[in-house]
């Protein structure tokens, strides 16, 4: 690079002091005066494309932007992938081929995308330094049906998540058609509600057809089907591709998301939203890390769902991983939720739910003919023998009615049953519920055809401040 005289450098230097709020030294600021004009400033960039290697102008871009470099943030959570097996105190095994709803129930077979591969816990292996995941062509009979291709998938949840950083991973992935490799993140918590309304980071996804781009994406918006998303492709440079090592991260900020390959700004999102909620939602709580390698589906399976047995005919193939690493870069605190949010179930009603800030507001056209066909749920939440837990909330209604609350284990068992009758007038609730043994419970906000609702006509039923702790 090139060097300047002294003058030029404390020139530079005295600039610096005044605009940025870390220190940089003289020998450092003549490195990144490319035009040798006495100033660090928009036209060293400028000249530095020419010449500069790729992190030598990301030094040079955030320097003017006044970030700081990965050096001078802490490095808050990594797995280097040191020894010889997988880390269990930091991932967690995915198993199966179905997506299950937070009580665990099936939902749908390929994880809602139409993927072909069953996970296990035997298609990830440490070696060398390297997390290996193996995409193989294999036969496996399950009670949930016959699948022919095997792949693991790992993720953090309930193990370590972040709101905003620099999360970065290293990898590299086998080419062949219908491969899908991803790095993403999901929330700890679905606050927002149920996907994609709280939210979902991609920081790589892979064709395995077209290993010369990458994708990073972020989905929002609404629960699907009228969920949102914005994405950008990276074109790696002639000659390179997916199957070469590279450095995938994104920079999360709270109101900015900016991902990189190779430390190269390729996209920037500002303009996301979730329906209800102020900005910065959803992505302003805490997301967990997943690592994967799906076979076929709807991003590059044949027609959209199979996976193609030729891609396998040399054998499986490989999805490599060299560290995951998380530094303090722009993390933020999670916006504080002041009522939990509620899941809508209907059977036979006609009602529906609308999620916002601080309460759940259901409308309501027609009660149905049973006490749960219009239900509010908050799904699964574990409880301990022997401790005491508390439910609180505030609700009105705009015609007179009842409401039935119940706290239910998975065999309906009741640990609270407890009917209100509501109005306009704000009525608050409390109860103290003990458990004899440890489970998970389904809380329920029961708005079907309970007492004389049936005759209430359409109404709206606002539930607000819900906590339970």
């Amino acid at each position: 690079m090139k060097h300047f005289k002294a003058a030029a450098v404390i020139a530079a230097g005295a600039i610096a002091a005044a605009a940025f709020p870390f220190t940089v030294s003289s020998e450092e600021l003549v490195e990144m005066d490319y035009n040798g004009d006495g100033v660090v400033d928009a036209f060293d960039m400028v000249n530095a494309r020419k010449t500069a290697s790729a992190k030598e102008l990301k030094e040079l871009s955030d320097f003017l932007l006044g970030v700081k470099s990965d050096s001078e943030n802490e490095l808050i959570w990594s797995d280097e992938f040191d020894g010889d097996t997988l880390d269990i105190d930091k991932w967690n095994y995915d198993i199966g081929n179905w997506k299950r709803d937070e009580s665990g129930n099936f939902v749908a077979y390929g994880w809602g995308n139409n993927e072909q591969e069953f996970y296990t816990n035997r298609n990830a292996t440490v070696h060398d330094g390297i997390l290996t995941i193996a995409a193989r062509k294999e036969t496996v009979e399950t009670e949930e049906g016959t699948f022919d291709y095997t792949s693991a998938r790992l993720n953090t949840q309930h193990k370590f998540s972040a709101c905003g950083g620099r999360i970065e991973v290293r990898a590299r992935c086998d080419s062949g058609r219908t491969l899908w490799p991803a790095i993403w993140m999901l929330p700890e918590d679905s606050v927002y509600g149920g996907w994609a309304a709280s939210g979902e980071i991609d920081i790589m996804e892979g064709w395995g057809s077209l290993p010369e781009k990458v994708c990073g994406t972020v989905h929002f918006g609404d629960v699907w089907p009228n969920n949102a998303y914005l994405t950008n492709d990276y074109n790696f440079p002639t000659g390179e591709s997916s199957e070469d090592w590279h450095t995938y991260a994104v920079e999360w900020e709270s109101g900015e998301i900016r991902w990189y390959v190779d430390d190269i700004l390729y996209s920037t999102q500002r303009e996301w939203n979730t329906v209800n909620r102020r900005f910065p939602a959803p992505f302003d709580q805490n997301f967990y890390i997943i690592l994967n390698l799906a076979v076929g589906g709807h991003f590059d399976g044949i027609d959209r769902i199979y996976a193609d047995p030729e891609t396998f005919a040399s054998g499986e193939k490989h999805f490599d991983i060299d560290y995951v690493r998380v530094y303090d870069r722009g993390s933020f605190t999670p916006t504080l939720q002041t009522s939990r949010p509620l899941g809508l179930y209907t059977e036979g009603s006609d009602a529906g739910l609308s999620n916002m800030d601080g309460c759940s507001v259901f409308d309501i056209k027609n009660v149905g003919e049973l006490e749960y066909a219009v239900m509010g749920l908050i799904r699964a939440q574990e409880v301990k023998a022997g401790n005491t837990y508390n439910l609180s909330f505030d609700v009105t209604s705009t015609a007179e009615r009842d409401m039935t609350v119940t706290v239910e284990d998975s065999s309906y068992e009741r640990y609270l049953s407890e009917t209100i009758h509501i109005g306009k007038e704000p009525l608050r609730c409390g109860y103290a519920v003990e458990f004899d043994k440890d489970m998970t419970v389904d809380l329920k906000f029961q708005l079907g055809n309970i007492g004389e609702s049936a005759s209430a006509g359409a109404h709206q039923v606002k539930i607000s401040n819900i906590e339970w702790r």
